[in-house]
């Protein structure tokens, strides 16, 4: 039978590995469990990984009807059984949070690429090769 993510023991997940933060919601309370979901299947490792983490969180006594320090308990029992699987989940959740607008602008974050409006590069120094084009060749000529 084929794996069908629990959306909504997913986002309970998220929200505890990234929690609400004043009013920025944590990464299961935006709504991302469903991205997570798309972005692991492009890549069986994320797939096989998802799989692993949910599996082990469904048969944590209850991870949705559990309080906070459980739940985090639970989290720390499958990252320390299944640490590969772990930390590729976390990779797709981290990778995914950090891509959101709103969190970027939490974190007073551009968002935009270096080039062209930033980092400024000093003007090209020829003076650098003077010691190679002072060299005689050291390879043949065809």
């Amino acid at each position: 039978m084929a794996f069908k993510p629990d959306i909504n023991l997913l986002a309970a997940a998220m929200d505890r590995v990234i929690p609400p933060v004043d009013d920025l919601a944590g990464a299961g309370g935006m709504g991302l469990a469903e991205v997570v979901v798309e972005k692991s299947q492009a890549d069986d490792r994320f797939w096989d990984a998802l799989s692993t983490v949910l599996n082990a969180l469904a048969s944590s006594n209850e991870f949705l009807a559990n309080s906070g320090d459980a739940q985090e308990d639970a989290l720390r029992s499958v990252e320390s059984l299944q640490p590969v699987a772990f930390n590729l989940w976390l990779d797709v959740v981290y990778t995914i949070y950090y891509m959101q607008p709103e969190v970027h602008r939490r974190l007073s974050w551009h968002g935009r690429p270096p080039q062209p409006d930033g980092n400024v590069m000093p003007p090209w120094d020829e003076s650098v090769l003077d010691v190679t084009r002072q060299r005689e060749p050291f390879w043949r000529q065809v």
